[in-house]
């Protein structure tokens, strides 16, 4: 049966789509049971699932053929499957990557795909640390490692990076100003994601350090040139770029900002807004026609996703909450007005926002069995253009492949 218990649990879910949090407040993460099993909930069923620990970010990839295959941070590196038959996802490869993390069982990996190739960043910085590179055009029957490049700035470190794959600028996470090029230590004293949080150190900057570095993929995909240095001395968490907009979560700065990138070299700041004091900024993404943008916060654990409707370089209105429960969201992408959320311990989850203000919980699918705020559970999500399949990693318990309701 594709949507059990549907009406019940709509009613649930669209309990806790309100302008006031439903639950909230923090616990430790739980232990992983022994054999869990998803719950299909609503609107979502579970395709396949392919079982890893020390899961990260996860993103998709379509050849030239037309085939499917998904990437996801893994333990030893980056999980390579092959989508061609959803229901038996195969592995192609499991390429190495760097794995000296500061935080036993978790390894923070992201990645995103321009043309034929991946590109994967982590915050370790022994073997093949920096930026990865992957050749994809082998697949299905191999994936090459072609080379890490070191940022501009010498740290190998890098936490999040988004490609506008339409111009090929390929922009990176740095957690310092911007010192000169292959430049020393840190430019910090307290790079993490505030004192007295639960969560461990990363290199993600204190609310005056941080930036973004533009990287040129379009020439050469496998010798990206380095092209400049933005959004200096502020906190970077994540950002996405679209065209010549790109749109920063300024994690310990409690801000967020929009930045005109038509000159790549120079770009401008068109707005930034904050949010309550202590707060951590950690997602933004923009609805397919840019008027509006779906946040998430992921500290005090429990906030709800936000969504703020932009006027150029006026102050966003904020114009609507949500979340499932008392979980925390953690990451979102949009296609068109569907917002796709890894909501850590509720699982995968879609909400519709043609009316952005009166959001509207469509599918969920939970991939583990904890409860509450903790940050557990799902990590990130990657939907197919234009396709009902989601992708979901979750920490614990690996990849997922979820089919979506019409």
């Amino acid at each position: 049966m594709r949507i059990a218990s549907a009406f019940h649990l709509l009613a649930f879910a669209l309990s806790c789509v309100t302008l006031v949090a439903c639950g909230g407040g923090g616990s430790s993460s739980p232990e992983p049971p022994d054999s869990p099993e998803p719950t299909a909930d609503f609107g979502a069923v579970l395709v396949s699932k392919v079982a890893r620990t020390g899961v990260a970010g996860t993103w998709g990839y379509v050849a030239p053929d037309g085939s499917r295959y998904a990437l996801m941070g893994t333990a030893a590196g980056v999980l390579v499957l092959d989508l061609r038959d959803p229901a038996n996802p195969r592995v192609v490869d499991e390429v190495a990557g760097p794995t000296n993390t500061g935080a036993p069982g978790i390894y923070w990996r992201e990645m995103r795909v321009y043309g034929q190739h991946a590109y994967v960043v982590s915050e370790h910085t022994n073997f093949r640390g920096g930026i990865m590179i992957l050749d994809l055009s082998g697949l299905p029957d191999s994936v090459r490692f072609v080379r890490s490049v070191t940022p501009q700035d010498g740290r190998l470190p890098a936490h999040t990076l988004d490609i506008d794959v339409a111009r090929g600028l390929l922009y990176l996470q740095r957690e310092g100003n911007g010192a000169a090029p292959h430049g020393g230590g840190r430019d910090a004293t307290a790079l993490h994601h505030g004192a007295g949080s639960e969560k461990p150190a990363h290199p993600v900057g204190d609310a005056d350090h941080g930036s973004i570095e533009i990287w040129d993929l379009s020439a050469d995909p496998e010798n990206p040139r380095y092209v400049a240095t933005f959004n200096r001395n502020r906190s970077v968490h994540d950002m996405t770029a679209v065209g010549d907009r790109v749109y920063v979560a300024e994690g310990n700065a409690s801000s967020f900002s929009v930045w005109d990138v038509s000159e790549v070299a120079a770009p401008s700041l068109i707005v930034r807004w904050s949010v309550e004091a202590g707060r951590f900024t950690h997602n933004i993404w923009p609805s397919g026609d840019g008027s509006f943008v779906v946040t998430t916060e992921e500290y005090p654990v429990g906030l709800p996703a936000r969504v703020w409707q932009l006027d150029g370089s006026a102050p966003p209105l904020l114009l609507s909450e949500f979340k499932i429960g008392s979980g925390t969201p953690h990451n979102v992408v949009m296609e068109g007005r569907m917002a796709y959320l890894s909501h850590y311990t509720e699982g995968a989850v879609a909400v519709d926002l043609g009316d952005p203000a009166d959001p509207q919980v469509v599918a969920r699918l939970d991939t583990n069995p904890y409860e509450g705020a903790a940050l557990a559970g799902c990590w990130g999500v990657y939907k197919f253009p234009g396709e009902p399949l989601m992708v979901c990693s979750d920490i614990d318990h690996g990849f997922h492949l979820i089919e979506l309701a019409p």
